[in-house]
C-alpha cells in the first residue's frame, strides 16, 4: 500500500500514519467477494506407474584367468590329502598291526585314536575352505583350471573325511575289546 498524500510506501498493511509525511491513513476494508460453489468433475483414475525397469543387471564382474580364490582353492583341496593320509596311516597302525602283531613300540592306548580323528578333522576343514574358495572362485572369476580341480578334490575330500570321521570312533570303542592274536605278556 501506498500513501495517499506523499506516495510514499507504507512499511505495514495495518499502519495508521505515514512514516514519511505523517498524515493519518484511513484502512479501506476490501469488500468480501463472493465465491460460486464450484461443481467437482470427476476424473478418471491415473494409470499405476509402471514397475521400474533396471537398466543394468548388478552381476559382479568376472575376470579371465585365475585369481586368488581360485589359487586358494587348490592350495587347499593339495593340503587336505596331507592330513588324511596322516590319519589314515596312524588309524591303520592302530588297527591292522595291534591286531596281528605284538610290538612295544606301538601303544596300547585306546585315546590314543584322538590323533587320527583330530587330523581328518583338520583335512575337512581344509576341504570346506577350498570348497568355499572354489565358488567364491566361480562367481567373481568365472570359470577355470584351477577352479575346477579345487572344486573336484574338495568334494572328494569332504566325503572321505566325513566317512572316516564316522568309521575312527567306531574303530575306538571296538579296539577296547579286540585282544591282539599273540601277546606274549598275556
Amino acid at each position: 500500500m501506498f500513501c495517499p498524500n506523499c506516495g510514499e510506501k507504507l512499511e505495514t498493511p495495518n499502519q495508521r500514519f505515514c512514516a514519511s509525511c505523517g498524515s493519518e491513513i484511513q484502512t479501506i476494508i476490501a469488500p468480501e467477494i463472493s465465491q460460486e460453489p464450484q461443481v467437482s468433475v470427476e476424473k478418471t483414475p491415473a494409470p499405476p506407474p509402471a514397475p521400474a525397469v533396471p537398466v543394468y543387471d548388478a552381476k559382479p564382474i568376472k575376470s579371465k584367468g585365475t585369481g586368488p580364490y581360485s589359487r586358494k582353492s587348490l592350495v587347499f583341496a593339495l593340503i587336505w590329502p596331507i592330513f588324511f593320509i596322516i590319519g589314515f596311516y596312524i588309524g591303520f597302525i592302530f588297527t591292522i598291526f595291534r591286531r596281528f602283531t605284538y610290538s612295544p613300540y606301538i601303544p596300547r592306548n585306546p585315546g590314543l585314536w584322538i590323533i587320527p580323528f583330530v587330523l581328518h578333522v583338520i583335512a575337512l576343514i581344509f576341504s570346506i575352505v577350498s570348497r568355499i574358495n572354489s565358488s567364491k572362485a566361480r562367481k567373481f572369476e568365472g570359470e577355470n583350471g584351477l577352479q575346477k580341480a579345487g572344486s573336484i578334490i574338495s568334494v572328494f575330500g569332504i566325503v572321505l573325511n566325513i566317512i572316516f570321521l564316522v568309521i575312527v570312533p567306531i574303530m575306538m570303542v571296538t579296539s577296547l575289546f579286540i585282544i591282539p592274536y599273540y601277546d606274549p605278556f598275556l
